[in-house]
């Protein structure tokens, strides 16, 4: 009688769980019109919502690396506007989440007139701050590109002369 009561209670709690929506690439596997979009160095993506009626992009997004975009289209939410009756949600997540709250939310076209496209922007393209080819020169807001191979050496003090004494002062042309 007990194993009856425990197989019910797994039952309900494997039914509860799938009315969670899971992000991943790919979608979340079922028929609920939830995508997700990762940015990484090698493959940087911007999304964009089109109306296929008018060929007129929608609404654009460039996914940060480093972060993904979760989006999903709930159907007949703006009944009064018939050019744009469903709602898509969306948020920008760190990479990888698996759940959470869409909190941005706009009327969109119906799942007859909605295409979205996918692009792929120059690679290789890096988060914010981590360029590995970037040196910071010491001022705020005045990063020195260098090319691997190419980087000069960092200047060395100047020793004094062979009496001990100081270089010359260097004159500034005017």
């Amino acid at each position: 009688m007990h194993f009856g009561r425990a197989a019910i209670a797994t039952t309900l709690s494997l039914v509860s769980l799938a009315g969670c929506n899971v992000y991943r690439p790919g979608g979340s596997m079922r028929s609920n019109d939830t995508f997700t979009f990762i940015s990484n160095e090698y493959y940087p993506v911007t999304i964009t919502l089109v109306d296929v009626r008018t060929g007129e992009p929608v609404w654009t997004a460039d996914v940060p690396v480093g972060k993904q975009l979760t989006f999903r289209f709930h159907e007949a939410q703006y009944p009064d506007n018939p050019a744009n009756p469903d709602a898509m949600r969306w948020q920008f997540f760190d990479r990888p989440t698996r759940g959470g709250e869409l909190n941005s939310v706009m009327a969109c076209p119906d799942k007859y007139s909605r295409r979205m496209d996918v692009t792929i922007r120059k690679t290789p393209e890096y988060a914010t701050g981590s360029d590995p080819r970037v040196e910071h020169a010491g001022t705020p807001g005045k990063p020195v590109v260098v090319t691997p191979g190419t980087a000069a050496p960092a200047p060395r003090p100047e020793s004094p002369g062979p009496e001990g004494s100081s270089p010359a002062p260097v004159k500034a042309e005017p």
